[in-house]
């Protein structure tokens, strides 16, 4: 006689769809091996994905309520086990179209490559970041310009822009910064959703 496992949804903790904040999630390397993990291989425990990347059962569990808060994960309890699949949550509108950039990038590059997508969101995990990629979108400026504009104090502002020529958003060329189209997919996934925001 066949036996049923009853599966039951659990939701999602604290969804806060934020752009810098995903991004923030994002750029932890172990999120992206747990991602990359469960791209490979959907429908894994805790236990297993801890083991798959190396890390102790309590930091996998902590690193996926941190995923799952972006709404890119769907944990259902398979009789005691949590198990974890990739699954936009509809209720965050920049999770659909950042799973599916994800889960292609993941087929097509190798794990090696995984830390360009952690420097782009280094990039973009920023409220003051994502506004300097704006105004740098409208027209190139000079960092006297972007501080006159944003009203960022010139330290800060240095810093900031340091970070994004680093994560490939925007690039300097004699005084000048100006914003630089991502090629890489989860780059123009995070313009395309910042330019919806």
């Amino acid at each position: 006689m066949a036996s049923f496992i009853r599966m039951k949804t659990v939701p999602a903790i604290g969804l806060n769809p934020t752009l810098w904040r995903t991004c923030k999630m994002l750029a932890g390397r172990t999120r992206i091996q747990l991602l990359r993990a469960l791209c490979e291989r959907p429908g894994q425990c805790v236990k297993d994905l801890g083991e798959a990347v190396g890390v102790k059962r309590s930091d996998a569990s902590q690193e996926l309520r941190r995923i799952q808060s972006r709404g890119l994960l769907k944990a259902q309890r398979q009789g005691l086990p949590l198990i974890y699949r990739l699954e936009p949550d509809p209720q965050v509108s920049s999770a659909a179209p950042l799973l599916k950039s994800l889960q292609a990038t993941m087929r097509a590059y190798p794990p090696s490559r995984d830390a360009d997508i952690v420097q782009m969101a280094m990039g973009l995990a920023n409220e003051r970041r994502l506004a300097i990629v704006k105004a740098l979108s409208a027209h190139p400026s000079t960092i006297g310009e972007l501080q006159r504009r944003l009203g960022y104090s010139r330290s800060a502002l240095f810093q900031h822009l340091q970070v994004l020529v680093q994560s490939g958003f925007i690039a300097k060329h004699r005084g000048l910064y100006r914003f630089r189209p991502p090629t890489h997919p989860i780059g123009r996934v995070l313009i395309r959703l910042l330019r919806q925001a």
